[in-house]
């Protein structure tokens, strides 16, 4: 399992394929991807800004999975 919190973007199509090319036994892949809506409110919306706490973030996501991974055969 990788986990990335990163700043540049991304293609998730690629992302997906690398991961599956990376584990051919897989059976399937389960992802989200959202929309930003242009409206909120009744007013536009122009972009979004995401902030984290470099270091906790990582922390946070590395607990989940090590959770995970003792849950499920990840």
């Amino acid at each position: 399992m990788a986990i990335r919190v990163q700043s540049t973007p991304f293609d998730p199509g690629a992302e997906v394929n690398a991961m599956h090319d990376a584990n051919v036994g897989v059976g399937a892949v389960v992802s989200f991807v959202g929309y930003v809506r242009d409206f909120n409110d009744g007013l536009d919306v122009a972009g979004m800004f995401l902030e984290h706490y470099p270091g906790m973030t990582e922390k946070a996501l590395g607990k989940i999975a090590t959770e995970a991974g003792q849950r499920w055969p990840l």
